[in-house]
This record gives C-alpha cells, sequence and structure tokens, in this order.
C-alpha cells in the first residue's frame, strides 16, 4: 500500500470533517503540516510529523507561538523517536497503528447485528447516551453527505459506536470506534465496522484508513486492514 497517500488521508481525516474546517487554521510550520484548533474547548495544536528529523521538527514546532496544548503525531516505522522526542523536551501520550484495506475487491457482509445512521435529529440523543461520555456528534458533520454516523443499541443503550469521513481521493477515513466495555466481544464492533466499510464502498470509496489502539488492531485486521506504519503521540 501507498503509505504517504495512506498518511495524507489520515491527516485529512482528521483535520477535515466540516466542523473541523470552521475552526482550524492551517500553520505555516512545513514540512511538518500544524493545524490550530480553535476549539477543544480549550484552543490547541496538533502536529503532524513524517520523514522529518525530530531535532528540525521540534524547531519548527517550537518556531509557531503556542496554543494552550500542543500535540505531535509522529509517524514512525518504529519505536526510536520515542526516546528522541523526549530527550527534546516533548511527552510521550501513546502510540497508534496506522491502518489500510484496499476495498476494491471487498464483498459485501451483512452485520450480524443492526446498525443505525444518525440523522440531523439524533444528535442530542446520541450523544447524551455516548458509552464513552463523548459528544461526539456536531451537526454540520452529521448534516453532511461526506460523513456516516454509526451506533448500535442494545435494550436501549447506545452499545458500540463510530464515523466516517469520505475523502474526494477515493480514501475514507474511520474513527471514534468505541464499544461499550460491558458490551465487548460479542461481535458489536465488527458488525459496526462492516457497516461502515459497505457503506464506504457504496459512495466510491476504494480505500479505508483509520489510527488503532494496539488492542484494537487485532479486530482491524479480521477485516483486511493491514499495518502501514506506527505512529507516536507527544504533547508539549
Amino acid at each position: 500500500m501507498n503509505r504517504v497517500a495512506i498518511w495524507d488521508a489520515c491527516i485529512a481525516g482528521f483535520v477535515g470533517t466540516p466542523y473541523k474546517r470552521t475552526v482550524c487554521t492551517w500553520l505555516d510550520c512545513a514540512p511538518v503540516r500544524g493545524i490550530r484548533i480553535a476549539q477543544h474547548p480549550e484552543p490547541c495544536d496538533d502536529y503532524f510529523v513524517a520523514d522529518c528529523a525530530p531535532d528540525r521538527a521540534m524547531t519548527l514546532i517550537r518556531a509557531v507561538p503556542p496554543a494552550a496544548l500542543c500535540y505531535i503525531t509522529v509517524c514512525a516505522n518504529d519505536d526510536r523517536d520515542i526516546p528522541a522526542y523526549q530527550s527534546l523536551g516533548a511527552t510521550h501520550a501513546y502510540s497508534e497503528l496506522v491502518m489500510a484495506v484496499d476495498m476494491r475487491n471487498r464483498p459485501i457482509a451483512p452485520p450480524a447485528y443492526v446498525v443505525q445512521r444518525a440523522t440531523s435529529d439524533d444528535v442530542i440523543a446520541w450523544n447524551a447516551m455516548d458509552p464513552e461520555g463523548e459528544s461526539w456528534l456536531n451537526p454540520l458533520d452529521v448534516a453532511s453527505p461526506e460523513m456516516g454516523h454509526y451506533a448500535i443499541f442494545h435494550a436501549g443503550t447506545m452499545v458500540a459506536r463510530g464515523r466516517s469521513l469520505r475523502l474526494s481521493a477515493g480514501y475514507s477515513y474511520v474513527s471514534m470506534v468505541f464499544v461499550s466495555p460491558g458490551h465487548r466481544r460479542r461481535g458489536y464492533g465488527r458488525a459496526l465496522m462492516q457497516t461502515i466499510l459497505n457503506d464506504d464502498v457504496a459512495t466510491g470509496m476504494h480505500t479505508s484508513t483509520l489510527m488503532a489502539s494496539y488492542e484494537g488492531a487485532a479486530l482491524y485486521a479480521t477485516l483486511g486492514y493491514e499495518t502501514v506504519a506506527q505512529t507516536h503521540v507527544f504533547t508539549l
């Protein structure tokens, strides 16, 4: 798979939702890519680094007048960047895997559970019952044909949710996938992802991308996702 294209899709997916486009400003720090988010709820800067030496990246980042919070996501092949960034004053927060699946020959797989797609009328109720306590649906995003927001309910309780942003280049970016701890290992996550992928294929997407926790990577691998790179997230 094209590592550069997949990394670009992940960045575009993170910063390119209809709502994010109204609150984000690109920062001048090339070749590092950076955005300032006006509401987080606090203002924050997010930097995305690939193929740039840690000392040069940190010099470029520190040259930007800082917001209240600063996050640096480094695309890497291994763990060697972690001590390098730590020695430069960054704090390692967590690591994830960049994963992708080619959907061009993927058969449509019906999910084992009923998966609902949010409408604008669902925003308040779905946010109120989110299993992680997140306000993950924004009215601008839900109303946009570019995005799909999905959830599974059991006995009136939201037990799984996730969303996908369809990008113009044929890539989609899946995010906010979460299954309630008390309902894991029952196939809810798989059913959710099957529905997301089915809809992505139906809307003309050819590659699905995401950033997975090490724990969640096993599920995505069963759906055909391959690990393309690691990411290490730092705070500053």
